[in-house]
């Protein structure tokens, strides 16, 4: 990077605002300002810039974390992406493989967002939109989400949500949730055996980015009335077909 780069305001700020996106775990300000060649003075001035108009947060440790706008700009921008036809073509490929409706979520926050669907037309579905979030506790990726992050984030956000019985198996108590997160974990992949709705059962696996972190869900809804739990174990080999075919579109440089 070349001072004439980061000369200007502008330019420092985009700078700023990108070390701390790709990596906020590792960057403090003080280590931007050093790697940036950035007076410290002016990268505390930029990050409360952007910390007053949402595009950060402050965390602990004098770190910085991606804000709501952030988040939502990248989510708003997703469906527009250069593979936007090659990403949805492999979506529609599984619906008609397995005969089910297919959707795409993506972590924001402390949720989970679909961004993404293709509907195979059932009389009996889960009716949801990109944007509609899913339920942490209850959902196959919404527990596939939390089986990716450290447990002590986990037990606060279950306390957190109140986890309400939403179906006759959802979990409602701490150390069952915890078993079946370290299953989910274990496995790879995971279930939701009626605890979102009576009657519904999915499955959702996980796609990850180069640095093995999961920044997307790959999920099935369905009756059980046309497939249980066994009927699929059985598509589990398709979807993670699916998953890694659009690993390759997501992650496309």
């Amino acid at each position: 990077m070349t001072d004439t780069n980061i000369r200007t305001s502008p330019r420092r700020i985009l700078n700023i605002l990108e070390e701390i996106i790709v990596d906020p775990d590792s960057f403090t300000a003080k280590k931007i300002s050093h790697k940036l060649k950035i007076p410290l003075p002016t990268v505390y001035r930029h990050i409360e810039t952007l910390c007053e108009e949402k595009y950060l947060v402050a965390s602990g440790s004098k770190k910085y974390l991606p804000g709501p706008k952030i988040r939502n700009i990248i989510l708003k921008s997703l469906p527009y992406e250069p593979n936007f036809t090659l990403r949805r073509s492999y979506l529609r490929k599984l619906t008609n493989d397995i005969e089910e409706t297919v959707s795409l979520s993506i972590p924001i926050g402390t949720k989970l967002v679909y961004f993404d669907r293709i509907e195979f037309h059932w009389p009996m579905q889960l009716n949801l939109e990109a944007g509609d979030h899913l339920p942490l506790h209850a959902s196959a990726s919404g527990k596939l989400y939390l089986s990716s992050i450290i447990e002590e984030k986990v037990i606060q956000i279950f306390k957190n949500i109140k986890t309400p019985k939403t179906a006759k198996n959802t979990i409602t108590d701490l150390s069952e949730f915890k078993k079946e997160l370290k299953k989910i974990k274990s496995q790879g992949y995971a279930f939701d055996n009626e605890e979102w709705f009576n009657g519904m059962a999915g499955i959702s696996v996980p796609i990850f980015n180069s640095d093995k972190e999961l920044c997307f869900c790959l999920s099935t809804h369905t009756a059980k009335s046309r497939k249980d739990i066994n009927d699929l174990k059985k598509i589990l080999p398709v979807m993670q077909t699916a998953a890694n075919n659009l690993k390759k579109v997501l992650f496309k440089d």
